[in-house]
C-alpha cells in the first residue's frame, strides 16, 4: 500500500494519487465524448502541504472508431476553493483537446483540470500541438542548423518526453534527410519553460559548447541547435546512450569513473550565469525546507536536522571560486553507451546549471545513491563502491578531493534537502515511507554520527 500524508485542508489527496479511481472520474467526463478510458498514469505530483497540489496525468484513451492514442491532462487540488480565480486566470485561448475537453471541473474533488495542449502558464504545448507550425516554421531552421536542405527534410511526430504542467516542457522529434549521399537520421529535443526559458537554456547550452572541454570531448553534453523565439522553444540534439539508471548493474560500475571525471570537466567549465548557490541562498532553502516539510514530518526532527547541518556548515566555496554545477545531477540525467571501445558517458537535463561549490554536487551523488537503495528496501551502503569509484575518477580528472567531513555534510545537506524533500513534495509510489529515514540520516551524517559503513 502506497503510505500518504494526512492533509485535511486536501482530503481528496488519496483520490487524485489513485490511478483506478482517476480512470473512472476521467471515464465519467470523456462519456460524452465518446471515448474510453484504458489506463490512467500518475505522472507528476507538486504537493504542497496544507495548500495545493498540481498533478499530471497521462490516460491511454480509444476512441468510437477504436483508435487508441494518449492524453495529458493537468489538475490542480483547489484546497483553499479558489476555482473561481483559476478559471478566470485560465480564460486565454482555451481550445478543444485531442479526447474533447479543454477546460473541466471536477467538483467531487475540488479538482480543476486541464487538457492537452491547453496550459494555463505555458505557451509552448498549444503552439507546437499544431503540426504546420513545426513543419512550415520550425522545421526550415532546424534543417539549416543540422547542414541539411530545409526541402528535404522530413520529420515524424512530435513526442513528449517530459511535460511538467505549468512549468517545462520537453519533447523529441524523430528527423530524417538525404544528403546527397546516403540517409541521415537524427533525434532532436525542444524545450520550453518558465525558470529557466528556452532562451536561457540554448545560452547555456551554447555557453559550455564553445568551452576548452567541450571542444576537446571531455566534457560531453547535448549540442545545441536552435533558439525559435516565436514558439519560444530551445532544440538540441539526441545523444545515443540510455540513462544510467537503467543500464545493467556491470556497465554503471564500469561508467562511474568516468561519471566522476564528466563531472569534472563540467565543474570546471567557466560560465555565466545569474543563478549562484551563496551560504545565504542555502540558509533560505533550508529554512524553506524546514517549513513546507514540518506539517508533515514533524517541526522537531526538520529542526534539528537543520540545526545540525547549521552547527557543522563548512568553509564553501562561492563566488568568482565557485564551480559550474549540473544543478540536477542524477542517474536519470546521465546517458550511458556501451561501446567496444569502452562505455561512453554523458550529461543531459542542464537546465539547472548554476555557479556554486562543487562539494555540494558531489555529496549529490552519495546522497542519490543512499536514497536509490533505501527505496529498493536494501542497506544504505549498497552503492558504497560505486560512489567511491566515481570521486576517484572525479580526482584522476582534476577534481579536487572533498574532505571527508566536508562530505558527509554535502550528503546530508542533499538527503535533507533534496531527496526528502522530493519523497514529500513529488509523492512518488513508495517514497513517503522513506522520507523519515532519510531525515534521521541527514540529522546523523551532519553530526558525524553515521555509521561506519557510511563514512564518506
Amino acid at each position: 500500500m502506497n503510505r500518504l500524508p494526512h492533509d485535511p485542508v486536501l482530503p481528496q489527496l488519496a483520490v487524485a494519487l489513485d490511478p483506478a479511481a482517476m480512470a473512472q472520474a476521467f471515464a465519467d467526463v470523456l462519456r460524452p465524448h465518446g471515448v474510453q478510458v484504458d489506463a490512467c498514469h500518475v505522472d507528476r505530483v507538486k504537493y504542497r502541504p496544507g495548500r495545493n497540489a498540481t498533478l499530471g496525468y497521462r490516460l491511454a484513451l480509444r476512441d468510437g472508431g477504436w483508435n487508441a492514442f494518449e492524453q495529458h491532462v493537468a489538475a490542480r487540488l483547489c484546497g483553499d476553493r479558489d476555482a473561481d480565480r483559476i478559471v478566470r486566470s485560465s480564460a486565454t485561448a482555451l481550445g478543444p483537446s485531442p479526447a474533447g475537453p479543454g477546460l473541466h471541473w471536477l467538483p467531487a474533488l475540488d479538482m480543476l483540470t486541464w487538457w492537452w495542449p491547453n496550459d494555463p502558464k505555458l505557451p509552448a504545448p498549444r503552439t507546437l500541438s499544431d503540426p504546420s507550425v513545426l513543419r512550415e516554421h520550425v522545421l526550415p531552421e532546424l534543417a539549416r542548423a543540422l547542414g541539411a536542405d530545409p526541402g528535404a527534410i522530413h520529420a515524424g511526430e512530435l513526442e513528449i518526453a517530459q511535460y511538467v504542467p505549468e512549468h517545462r516542457l520537453c519533447a523529441r522529434v524523430d528527423l530524417r534527410w538525404h544528403d546527397g549521399i546516403a540517409m541521415q537520421a537524427q533525434r532532436v529535443y525542444c524545450k520550453a519553460g518558465r525558470e529557466p526559458d528556452g532562451a536561457t537554456i540554448h545560452a547555456l547550452l551554447l555557453q559550455l559548447q564553445g568551452s576548452a572541454a567541450w571542444r576537446g570531448g571531455r566534457l560531453r553534453t547535448p549540442r545545441a541547435l536552435l533558439w525559435h523565439a516565436p514558439t519560444e522553444t530551445a532544440w538540441q540534439e539526441g545523444m545515443p546512450g540510455q540513462p544510467l539508471l537503467d543500464a545493467p548493474p556491470a556497465l554503471q560500475a564500469a561508467c562511474a569513473p568516468a561519471v566522476g571525471a564528466q563531472l569534472a570537466a563540467l565543474h570546471a567549465t567557466p560560465t555565466v550565469t545569474h543563478r549562484e548557490v551563496t551560504p545565504e541562498w542555502m540558509r533560505e532553502r533550508l529554512a524553506e525546507v524546514v517549513r513546507v516539510l514540518s506539517p508533515v514530518l514533524g517541526a522537531s526532527v526538520l529542526g534539528a536536522a537543520a540545526q545540525a547541518l547549521e552547527e557543522g556548515w563548512p568553509a564553501l566555496a562561492h563566488g568568482a571560486a565557485a564551480s559550474t554545477l549540473h544543478g540536477d545531477f542524477h542517474g536519470r540525467n546521465i546517458l550511458v553507451e556501451d561501446r567496444p571501445a569502452g562505455a561512453r558517458v554523458a550529461l543531459i537535463d542542464l537546465d539547472g546549471l548554476r555557479r556554486g561549490p562543487a562539494l555540494l554536487e558531489l555529496g549529490a551523488c552519495v546522497a542519490d545513491a543512499i536514497y536509490r537503495a533505501l527505496l529498493e528496501g536494501a542497506p544504505a551502503e549498497r552503492e558504497q563502491a560505486a560512489w567511491r569509484s566515481l570521486i576517484a575518477g572525479y580526482v584522476d580528472a582534476g577534481g579536487q578531493r572533498p574532505e571527508p567531513a566536508a562530505l558527509a555534510w554535502s550528503v546530508a545537506w542533499n538527503l535533507l534537502t533534496q531527496r526528502a524533500w522530493r519523497c514529500v513534495v513529488n509523492l512518488k509510489p513508495g517514497r513517503f515511507e522513506i522520507a523519515p529515514r532519510l531525515v534521521r540520516l541527514a540529522t546523523d551524517l551532519a553530526r558525524g554520527h553515521a555509521a561506519t559503513e557510511l563514512a564518506c
